[in-house]
């Protein structure tokens, strides 16, 4: 099991890459635009994001808010018996930003605490166990909602390109 919010894998067909690039295409919605949440487009597809001849950068598009959604990178490369498509899956910049932050300055309270626990025997270690509870609660809500999010990517593109995942 991983412990970050990060995935690589390696997908490997027996399509051709063209064939890969085609049903990618059919699923992604390429158009740009603003979501103002008030006129729901109904759209058949599952993704939205570019294809740059063989590297696609796209995400899934849901109805419900998860700041944890994994942005998916890939490039289509062809083999000797078949096509690999290695995809990264990763949060947004700005997330992971946040979350270094976030768990930088609980971190720093937790060594804070914990010092002031050492030198003062009638230091109150709620404190350090709150902040400890506030750390593991943080990773699980990231790591959980991340997961449940890049478990369904992998699904739908193991299903897309008629794929079995050599590598993860």
């Amino acid at each position: 099991m991983k412990l970050l919010p990060f995935e690589n894998i390696t997908y490997k067909t027996s399509l051709k890459e063209d064939e890969v690039i085609k049903r990618l295409e059919e699923k992604v919605d390429q158009e740009p635009g603003l979501k103002f949440g008030l006129v729901k487009k109904k759209n058949a597809n599952k993704y939205h994001g570019s294809i740059v001849k063989q590297t696609f950068d796209i995400y899934r598009i849901i109805s419900y808010r998860n700041s944890f959604l994994p942005r998916i990178t890939g490039i289509v490369e062809n083999d000797f018996d078949g096509t690999s498509i290695r995809v990264k899956m990763r949060m947004h910049v700005f997330v992971n930003i946040f979350l270094c932050s976030w768990f930088g300055l609980i971190g720093y309270g937790l060594v804070l605490s914990f010092i002031q626990m050492n030198e003062k025997p009638d230091f109150d270690s709620s404190i350090f166990i709150t902040l400890f509870g506030l750390l593991l609660f943080a990773y699980a809500l990231t790591m959980g909602a991340f997961k449940y999010e890049s478990n369904k990517s992998k699904k739908d593109l193991k299903q897309l390109f008629e794929a079995d995942i050599v590598e993860e």
